[in-house]
């Protein structure tokens, strides 16, 4: 059973980090596209090109913040098994010792996780796009 819902979770989180990852940057392309006056594949106006980038900014912003929210709203309670004390202290702040408890399991979260497999999946598809489909951009002789 513990197999079927990590095999949920890795799909579930896939799939969540190819839509935040290619649908946003897609979603203001079409909303730049429909800002556009002229029609052309080779002009953009400089109003458009930053509505598209800033737009794209501030949505991966305003999703970090949502994240934040609904980690602390859906995250361990202090008190409830698996929840953390009030206060964390910083790792140069503990002591040396080999009495430190081990901690085991995972030390990123859900959410965490989602931005770092999106992270990577759009690097992986950056770079297999720009080594294989972008041509050169020198001008042809």
């Amino acid at each position: 059973m513990r197999a079927i819902e990590q095999l949920v979770t890795f799909v579930a989180t896939v799939i969540a980090a190819i839509l935040i990852g290619f649908g946003v940057p897609l979603a203001w392309v079409w909303i730049g596209s429909q800002l556009q006056t002229s029609s052309g594949a080779s002009t953009v106006n400089f109003s458009v090109a930053m509505v598209i980038l800033f737009g794209i900014i501030l949505t991966y912003v305003l999703l970090l913040y949502l994240a934040g929210i609904v980690m602390a709203f859906f995250g361990p309670r202090e008190g409830a098994p698996g929840g953390g004390p009030a206060r964390a202290r910083a790792p140069w702040l503990k002591g040396m010792t080999d009495t430190r408890e081990i901690k085991r399991g995972s030390a990123m979260g859900g959410i965490e996780r989602l931005f770092v497999v999106t992270t990577m999946i759009v690097t992986v598809a950056f770079w297999l796009w720009f080594a294989f489909k972008a041509g050169s951009p020198l001008p042809s002789q």
